[in-house]
């Protein structure tokens, strides 16, 4: 199997973005557009991989939205560097919605479902002071799919039956196209789409999926031990090594 790695580039990312993709919105605006483009990033690793996305989607006027976990171990949205990065994304003129994982709860019924999206949701929509339109399940399972109304907790579904049965879909699941390569896919013309990446999944070199997450995972450790030894300093205690 060719998993196509020298495709997640930030360059082969800009060549993509280079072809007319001119019909982005926000999943909000669906039902006002005939032919469309659905731009979404699950954050599950890294905020600081997004906003360089963000950025370069900003040069070529893509309206992109950014899934935000509240139970990550890869990144925490309370601290200080992160809530930073995910204002500028949005000062950038891109949404943010709820990367919702029901793994974290006892989830037996819609109104369960209900109740816990809509603790996540006011927890970003106090933190961020914007509403919250729209959320996608982190790792659904067959049983959680089965939640595939239009709305719940007043947000937009991402794995809803509409979306199912109108759009069509490519994503980069796990670090490799799941179904299609993204440059095929958009030149099949589609129109209407949901395309799906991973910011983590992107970067400067060709690198394997293991090993992107793994400088995720060693830049978030450096940037810990830095911001502790700044921490020590500050308050003028010993730093013993």
């Amino acid at each position: 199997m060719n998993y196509y790695m020298e495709d997640f580039t930030e360059s082969n990312y800009k060549k993509i973005l280079e072809k007319n993709i001119n019909t982005t919105i926000f999943y909000n605006e669906i039902h006002y557009n005939e032919i469309f483009i659905l731009w979404r990033h699950d954050i599950d690793y890294s905020i600081h991989r997004a906003y360089t996305l963000a950025l370069i989607e900003k040069k070529y006027s893509i309206k992109a939205t950014y899934f935000l976990q509240l139970s990550s171990f890869f990144y925490n949205i309370f601290e200080e560097e992160i809530k930073e990065l995910i204002i500028r994304i949005l000062s950038l003129g891109h949404q943010i919605g709820l990367h919702f994982d029901p793994t974290q709860y006892n989830i037996q019924s819609k109104e369960d479902l209900e109740k816990y999206l809509n603790f996540e949701k006011k927890i970003l929509e106090n933190l961020f002071q914007v509403e919250i339109k729209v959320f996608s399940f982190h790792n659904p399972t067959k049983e959680i799919l089965k939640y595939d109304d239009f709305k719940y907790s007043s947000m937009i579904n991402t794995y809803a039956k509409y979306f199912k049965e109108n759009v069509e879909y490519c994503s980069d699941s796990n670090g490799y196209w799941r179904y299609k390569r993204l440059e095929d896919f958009l030149n099949e013309k589609h129109t209407k789409i949901q395309v799906l990446t991973h910011p983590s999944w992107w970067q400067k070199e060709i690198m394997s999926p293991r090993d992107r997450i793994q400088r995720c995972i060693d830049g978030r450790s450096r940037n810990t031990a830095k911001k502790y030894d700044v921490l020590l300093n500050k308050y003028g205690r010993e730093n013993v090594k």
